[in-house]
């Protein structure tokens, strides 16, 4: 079928507000433009943003000749309790908001007139979700149009083998036959036909030569599908693919027979300052980000991946562990997807997302779940029996896997469970232990954050062994949460189990990394997180006096676990991952913000630093704070204009030096090895000469179709260019000609402005802007101001 973009000329409205409708391009994420508060329903979960009900409108022109045609819609991602109406006939429903799903349309449509075609998005119900979920219709909507014999959306199969060989299944209504051509670019590799039978046809081809796909090299090629009538082509569909086997036992994962290790990075949906809004130039500069990073895997939590980022992670390079869904069962929150919507649609929605994955050679394991405290129950280990049977009949190629946290599960075994009361069939229904007013997931964040190691304490114990031996045993890889104490004791108590570390904590990389590289059945580490994400409202964040302060009072938005901002700036951490991986010996400098010297700052378990990458701190001569030195030798030595503070033994590539004076001028660190012999150095330099404003994009060219990007970088910096991170002012962006600004941020914790203004306050210096082209050619003329300083003009070219 021939699939076309649907997102350009809808309106928007609150429910019940449709007269004030307004005209968006999809994806929208109502969500942003709520106000937030700290009354919201939703609390800290959803960043403190509202809920509600949403209606988008579309009216389309329906030429005659599609009587004779099939058209179906997809909805890619709509949150929640969608429907779908066309011409005031209600034509679907989709409870789960992160599932893609279909809506064939060709009752409804009125043939050689306009149409209305009306989509709810109703999130009104709250609290639903334990991170910032968005609101609407956050991913594309897409058109396919076919005849009526038709390949299906999404019905085209691939699985391929590392050795060239090919099976190709296709899903169809009507035709008899089928061909399929596996293409290098232009070069065809191998051709087959089949007959149709019962609405499938089942192809195998042999392709010579070919190139395995893997994170390192990953080479893509090409499968065409045509579906015949009569010998007359009625339907064509193609995807791309990658040559790629996997294969996994207690001697280690391995991708096309080489044993591969997880660099992982546990990733939230939203896309930071753009919300939950899913675009293929946002995913794609994460991704990249991510790899630069030195992150070789990511895991999707606790939602199906959306198509645009998976297609991403095949074309440059990262593996993926997708996961279903974060509640089975038992409520994590009073309106979330458990019970009753799971109990109705899990198979429907856990088939719809194997499905978006098939073709996907980034995808090297399915997650059916995160933090199931009903493992430990009877009714819940069924649950996991049936799930991971059903994706191992769907597709046997890929291991199944769930993030187990086993102190959680020890709780639920003796009747304590922290998400509900479930003891004897009987659970709470509210999700609430009674044991706090706050929401259940807001509750066992903060009894973490005070408990610090009890996890992998707990975890340890005999009786979560016997909590989670019934799932353990039905999964093919064991996820642990935070467990990394039961690598080795589990070794001997079950030979048979290959463990990855699918949520670990980035403070403890360095001791969980030895593990990993010690254990052969331990096959990698996620760690939360690789990228920071709205929602879990400061589990992460360090927390200062200051923040009590008028002015600096606002809720915070994000969780601030990420070593990597929601904005994409990398903090300081991520050279002590690259230097644990083995990926480089240049040291890392750490400073805890000098602008903070003289308040202590509250730290969590999931960071343990707010350190900044920079020696600028004006107006903060003659001030002291802490400076780690990051440095895989086995002494460093930190100097400052020249004069050293010393050289220190490392521990776990790190060296802590606690009162160092700030001075203007440079900071140097030296790594050296065990014989003395220098190994790496940094230096880090101030600031030099008046403020101004340096702004840049990351592209020049964007294609004019509503959907590329242009992330604009706005710093505050020296005459240098050198980023002056102790001073913050508000800018201003202004767009004109063939773009829009559709977002503006920072990556600040107490934030009291909107994503969505075009005025926004730098943070240690930094602001970011999104501009998106719109449907037609020509300039993007973008101007930046700030008071007291000059301002700054860039263009950029929407193309066809």
């Amino acid at each position: 079928m021939k699939k076309s973009c649907f997102n350009a000329g809808w309106t928007f409205a609150r429910r019940g507000q449709e007269a004030a409708a307004v005209p968006v391009t999809l994806p929208h994420d109502a969500m942003l433009s709520e106000p937030r508060s700290r009354d919201a329903a939703t609390g800290a979960g959803c960043g403190y943003f509202p809920g509600g009900a949403y209606v988008y409108t579309k009216r389309f022109s329906v030429p005659e000749e599609w009587r004779e045609k099939h058209i179906v819609l997809e909805c890619e991602g709509v949150y929640k309790n969608a429907s779908v109406s066309l011409n005031g006939k209600e034509l679907a429903r989709q409870a789960y908001g992160y599932s893609n799903f279909f809506v064939p349309l060709d009752e409804a449509l009125r043939f050689g007139e306009e149409n209305e075609l009306v989509l709810v998005a109703d999130n009104s119900a709250c609290p639903n979700s334990r991170w910032y979920s968005g609101s609407g219709v956050y991913r594309n909507v897409n058109l396919y149009e076919g005849e009526k014999a038709f390949i299906a959306p999404d019905g085209l199969a691939i699985r391929a083998e590392k050795n060239g060989a090919v099976q190709v299944e296709l899903t169809v209504s009507g035709g008899d036959a089928a061909k399929v051509t596996i293409l290098d670019g232009e070069k065809v590799l191998a051709e087959a036909e089949a007959t149709v039978a019962d609405g499938r046809a089942v192809l195998t081809l042999q392709a010579d030569g070919v190139t395995p796909w893997s994170a390192e090299s990953p080479r893509l090629y090409c499968c065409k599908a045509e579906l015949s009538k009569d010998n007359a082509a009625v339907d064509q569909a193609e995807d791309e693919f990658g040559f790629r086997t996997l294969q996994w036992s207690t001697k280690g994962f391995f991708v096309n027979g080489r044993e591969t290790l997880f660099r992982g990075a546990c990733i939230h949906h939203d896309n930071g300052i753009l919300g939950a809004c899913s675009y293929e130039a946002a995913e794609e500069r994460r991704v990249r980000l991510l790899k630069d990073a030195g992150f070789n895997a990511i895991r999707m939590a606790h939602n199906p991946a959306s198509k645009a980022l998976l297609s991403v992670c095949d074309r440059l390079g990262m593996y993926v562990m997708d996961e279903f869904c974060d509640m089975w069962l038992i409520h994590k929150n009073l309106h979330d997807y458990a019970d009753r919507d799971f109990r109705a649609d899990w198979e429907k929605d856990l088939r719809a997302m194997l499905v978006k994955n098939r073709n996907h050679p980034s995808v090297v394991m399915t997650s059916i779940g995160n933090e199931i405290s009903e493992l430990a129950l009877p009714e819940g280990q069924e649950y996991c029996r049936k799930m991971a049977d059903f994706c191992r009949a769907f597709d046997p190629s890929r291991p199944v896997t769930l993030g187990v946290n086993l102190m959680l599960c020890s709780m639920t075994a003796k009747g304590k469970g922290i998400y509900g009361e479930k003891k004897n069939g009987k659970e709470n229904k509210n999700g609430s232990t009674g044991m706090d007013s706050l929401p259940t997931s807001q509750l066992f964040n903060g009894l973490m954050n005070k408990l610090g190691g009890m996890m992998d304490k707990m975890a340890a114990k005999p009786v979560a062994d016997k909590a989670t031996a019934e799932a353990f045993a039905a999964l093919d890889i064991a996820g642990y949460n935070y467990a990394a104490s039961r690598y080795e004791k589990d070794g001997d108590l079950h030979p048979e189990r290959l463990i990855v570390g699918s949520e670990t904590l980035p403070k403890a990389l360095y001791a969980n990394w030895q593990l990993v590289k010690k254990l052969p059945y331990v096959c990698g580490d996620f760690m939360w997180t690789g990228w920071d994400y709205l929602g879990e409202s400061g589990i992460g964040t360090v927390r200062y006096k200051s923040f009590k302060k008028p002015g600096n009072d606002a809720p915070i938005i994000s969780g601030g676990c990420g070593v990597i901002d929601i904005c994409g700036k990398q903090r300081p951490e991520v050279q002590w991952n690259r230097l644990i991986w083995g990926l480089t010996n240049k040291p890392g400098i750490a400073v805890e913000p000098y602008t903070h010297a003289d308040e202590a700052g509250a730290v969590s378990m999931w960071r343990d630093t707010d350190a900044v990458e920079s020696w600028s701190w004006a107006g903060c001569e003659g001030k002291k704070t802490k400076v780690t030195v990051y440095a895989s030798g086995e002494t460093v030595e930190l100097l400052v204009n020249g004069r050293s503070y010393g050289k220190k033994k490392t521990s776990e590539y790190k060296a802590e030096y606690k009162k160092v004076v700030y001075e203007p001028g440079t900071v140097t660190a030296v790594s050296f090895d065990a014989k003395g012999t220098e190994i790496g150095r940094s230096m880090l330099s101030t600031a030099m000469g008046k403020t101004q404003l340096n702004v840049y994009g990351d592209k020049k060219f964007l294609r004019a179709d509503g959907l590329d990007l242009c992330y604009l970088a706005i710093d505050l910096t020296g005459e240098d260019g050198t980023l002056k991170v102790s001073e913050d002012r508000p800018v201003t962006v202004t767009v004109e000609g063939a773009g829009e600004l559709i977002a503006l941020g920072s990556a600040r914790p107490n934030m009291g402005e909107s994503f969505l203004s075009d005025t926004h306050t730098t943070y240690y210096g930094k602001a970011l802007a999104v501009i998106r082209p719109k449907e037609e050619t020509g300039e993007i003329l973008v101007t930046v101001r700030s008071p007291q300083l000059d301002e700054k003009r860039v263009s950029f070219w929407a193309v066809k």
